[in-house]
């Protein structure tokens, strides 16, 4: 049984962990005009796998025991970890990224405002986590509140923005996945050496067809505050975001998880009022403060009955 001063560092990991999905959504949006979408993709988990296992040498930790943690696992659990892989990496950021090109941010974050909905279902569905009439109310509160905070905002009705939001929609599915197959290696591994694994695989994944994409990239035109940004892209994206999101799936479920992936548009727009200095109104404001009465109201007595799940 978890106190309530772990359940609460989880609900704050979870937090921090959307947040990055956040910066990377503004950063990826801006990065994709000058990289090809593989080759980034390639930098981004190349600076998550080279830097755990920077981390974990300063941690005078042997560099592949990740590795012997991953033998370690049976068939079955080593083949959810691949799996989880590939859909929060090679599935969610391809699609997230190919879909951005031809549509807007602000699509994408309407589209993506059905990912709570998708996990809440699929964790009563695989995880056989309880629904009860509290954790419904604060579903429906969060898409009432990121309903309200995309309502106004213009969609993208350039040519190729319809490919662009069916892309953005499919890149639900793999994310909603990925948190229930998170859940399910759960305590099996360590969060580090799941970052480390996960950010491997991709890694694998992702070379081959960086080597397709060269051709078309060229390295002169790449200044060095991009490449400051790259590296804050891969360091928030394949570090930070991996690594809270395991540990804090540790402590909470996965329903009460969902709410807080609503966290990621809300974090969205604040970056783009802080750094792309774009107005914030009442209406967003407000979808805000549901989104935030949303997870207290989620989170408020299911502390207490917070369990751990297992795939089924």
């Amino acid at each position: 049984m978890l106190t309530k001063k772990q359940e609460r560092v989880g609900y704050i990991e979870l937090a921090l962990a959307q947040t990055c999905v956040g910066i990377n959504v503004i950063s990826g949006k801006f990065l994709i005009s000058l990289f090809p979408v593989f080759l980034l993709l390639a930098l981004r988990f190349a600076i998550g796998f080279f830097g755990m296992l920077i981390i974990e040498y300063f941690r005078s930790r042997k560099l592949f025991t990740f590795y012997s943690q991953f033998i370690a696992l049976n068939f079955r659990d080593k083949c959810l970890l691949m799996l989880q892989a590939i859909c929060g990496g090679l599935l969610f950021n391809v699609l997230v990224l190919y879909g951005m090109k031809t549509t807007s941010a602000t699509s994408a974050g309407i589209i993506t405002s059905i990912t709570p909905v998708m996990i809440f279902i699929l964790a009563a569905v695989f995880l056989r986590e309880k629904i009860n009439r509290q954790k419904i109310i604060s579903i429906i509160m969060v898409v009432i509140g990121l309903v309200i905070l995309n309502t106004g905002k213009s969609v993208d009705l350039r040519q190729g923005a319809l490919l662009g939001s069916c892309l953005i929609l499919l890149s639900v599915f793999p994310e909603a996945f990925f948190t229930i197959l998170s859940k399910s290696v759960g305590k099996k591994i360590t969060e580090i050496d799941a970052v480390i694994l996960v950010n491997f695989f991709n890694l694998i994944l992702f070379i081959p067809l960086a080597w397709l994409d060269r051709m078309s990239f060229h390295l002169n035109q790449i200044s060095f505050t991009t490449l400051i940004q790259v590296m804050i892209y891969g360091i928030s994206g394949g570090i930070v975001f991996f690594l809270l999101w395991y540990r804090g799936l540790t402590k909470i479920n996965a329903n009460t998880a969902a709410l807080f992936t609503a966290i990621m548009p809300v974090s969205t727009t604040l970056f783009a009022f802080l750094f792309l200095k774009e107005a914030i109104h009442i209406r967003e404001l407000i979808g805000m403060l549901f989104v935030i009465l949303a997870i207290f109201v989620g989170c408020k007595k299911l502390s207490l009955k917070s369990h751990t799940a297992e795939f089924y």
